[in-house]
C-alpha cells in the first residue's frame, strides 16, 4: 500500500532545509520527492514552460492537469518506498489562490500525514529578499499571513478527503532551525512505526 508524508508550506518559510536536515537525522527511510519537480518534468515534456516559476502562470485546467500526471507517478513510486512528498498547499496565481491537491488529486496521493511549515509573515519575507535565485513574486506581510491561513484551510480539507494526520511545525528565527528539524524528525519516526 503507497505511504505518502506530505510536507509543505509557503515559499520562504524554509520548508525544503528543514525536511533535507530531518531526513539525515531520523531514522525513516523516505523517498524525497518535490512535487513541483514533477509538474516541471510533465510540463517541459509538453513544451509548456522553459523555467519552473512560469508553472504558476499557466492557466488552472492546465495546471490540474499537471498535477494528476504528477500524483498518479509519486503513487507509482510509493508502492516501493515511503514518500516524503515536498509541495505547497496553495499556489498564488495572477487569478487567484490554486488548490495544490484539487479532490482528484488528493484521493491518488491519499496520504498519510500532512505538515504545515509556518512562520512570522515577517521571517518568510525577509528570507525571500535573500533568496535571489528565485524569482518570486512580491507580497505583503498581510498577503503572507493570508497564504498560511489559506494553507491549514486546505490541509484540512486534504484530510477530509484522505484521514490524514495534520501536524504544524514552526520555523522561527529565535527558535532556531533545529527545533523544527527535531518535530519532524518525530513525525517521521512515527510514520515509520505506522508503516512497518
Amino acid at each position: 500500500m503507497p505511504f505518502v508524508v506530505v510536507i509543505t508550506g509557503i515559499p520562504g518559510v524554509g520548508k525544503s532545509t528543514i525536511t533535507k536536515l530531518a531526513l539525515k537525522k531520523t531514522r525513516a527511510k523516505f523517498r524525497l520527492v518535490n512535487f513541483g519537480d514533477i509538474m516541471f518534468e510533465e510540463a517541459v515534456k509538453m513544451d509548456l514552460v522553459k523555467h519552473r516559476d512560469e508553472m504558476r502562470k499557466l492557466d488552472p485546467l492546465t495546471q490540474k492537469e499537471l498535477q494528476l500526471k504528477a500524483a498518479q507517478r509519486i503513487v507509482e513510486i510509493a508502492r516501493t518506498e515511503p514518500v516524503l512528498l515536498d509541495t505547497h498547499a496553495t499556489i498564488r496565481t495572477p487569478a487567484g489562490y490554486l488548490l495544490g491537491f484539487p479532490r482528484e488529486v488528493i484521493e491518488i496521493l491519499n496520504p498519510n500525514f500532512i505538515v504545515i511549515i509556518e512562520a512570522a509573515p515577517s521571517e518568510i519575507l525577509g528570507r525571500r529578499l535573500r533568496d535571489l535565485k528565485r524569482d518570486r513574486d512580491v507580497e505583503t506581510e498581510e498577503q503572507i499571513a493570508r497564504h498560511q491561513d489559506l494553507n491549514r484551510a486546505a490541509a484540512i480539507a486534504y484530510a477530509m478527503h484522505s484521514n490524514a494526520l495534520i501536524k504544524i511545525i514552526e520555523n522561527h528565527e529565535d527558535k532556531g532551525l533545529e527545533e523544527a528539524v527535531n518535530e519532524l524528525v518525530k513525525v517521521l519516526d512515527l510514520a515509520v512505526s505506522e508503516y512497518a
